[in-house]
């Protein structure tokens, strides 16, 4: 059983300086459209503690960790993208390089997932689609890149004053694939989804992860947790990930998606007590 709680160190003042990247980072061509690339590192067991993301060896992000999870979007060039994740422009790839093919005004966020050593430890994308921040409401997608899971897993997120809802908030939810993987999402990876006359308030978030056709009990749950405060006009991604190579024993990564952070972001998973 593992329950926990999510905690963010998302407002500005928790934001890494150090980091390289943000939307004045630029690594595209004079002309033609340009996308949005950042990483995720969903591999805590990941020992290194500067690690970058390059996109075609320009460099996207840098500076991340077991603890700094989280790179700022920036610019790259719409078209086939080769993203590589190592320590820096010249040192070896912690993973084979991955190619992406990149939409025009469109974000990605390449995750680093598995664990060292395994043969899952691999870089994959997740394409953000459909971001923009709505004044109105709290909006969210779910990524699935924990690949000690052993089944497709039930995700249900909804606010923490109110009563979990009798189905999941996301479905089914398969290793690598994303909210805007599912038939009721489809190609729409943020909830509600854009143009929806669904609203979801400010506050507290409960997350509860079950495997498929499960129902979530508080107790034997694949993952039970609460988040920081969110916010209205913003968007979030929340990441399950692997905490070690243990089979189910995952944690979750919490997110600013936009509007788009200028530093690293970093998230805290820790052991608290969850009630239903």
């Amino acid at each position: 059983m593992n329950i926990r709680s999510i905690k963010a160190a998302i407002a500005g003042a928790a934001l890494l300086a150090a980091g390289c990247g943000g939307i004045n980072n630029s690594i595209s061509a004079a002309f033609g459209g340009t996308g949005m690339a950042r990483l995720i590192v969903a591999s805590p067991t990941t020992p290194q503690t500067n690690i970058a993301l390059l996109a075609d060896h320009g460099m996207i992000n840098s500076g991340l960790s077991a603890t700094t999870r989280i790179g700022p979007y920036a610019k790259v060039t719409a078209g086939n993208v080769s993203f590589d994740i190592n320590t820096g422009a010249g040192t070896t790839d912690l993973v084979p390089a991955i190619n992406v093919n990149v939409a025009s005004s469109t974000n990605y966020s390449v995750v680093l997932e598995g664990e060292p050593g395994l043969t899952d430890y691999q870089a994959v994308s997740f394409q953000d689609t459909n971001a923009l921040p709505n004044p109105a409401t709290v909006r969210f997608k779910v990524n699935n890149a924990a690949p000690n899971l052993a089944t497709p897993i039930d995700v249900y997120v909804w606010p923490a004053s109110q009563t979990m809802p009798s189905t999941p908030t996301v479905p089914g939810l398969g290793l690598n694939q994303d909210s805007g993987s599912t038939g009721s999402h489809p190609g729409n990876a943020y909830i509600p989804t854009q143009g929806s006359s669904t609203t979801m308030p400010a506050g507290v978030y409960s997350v509860a992860i079950v495997p498929q056709g499960g129902v979530p009990n508080g107790t034997s749950d694949l993952f039970d947790g609460n988040t920081t405060s969110l916010s209205l006009n913003t968007s979030y991604s929340f990441t399950v990930d692997d905490v070690n190579a243990t089979q189910n024993n995952i944690g979750v990564i919490l997110s600013i998606d936009e509007p788009f952070q200028g530093g690293n972001q970093s998230s805290v998973v820790r052991h608290a007590a969850v009630t239903r």
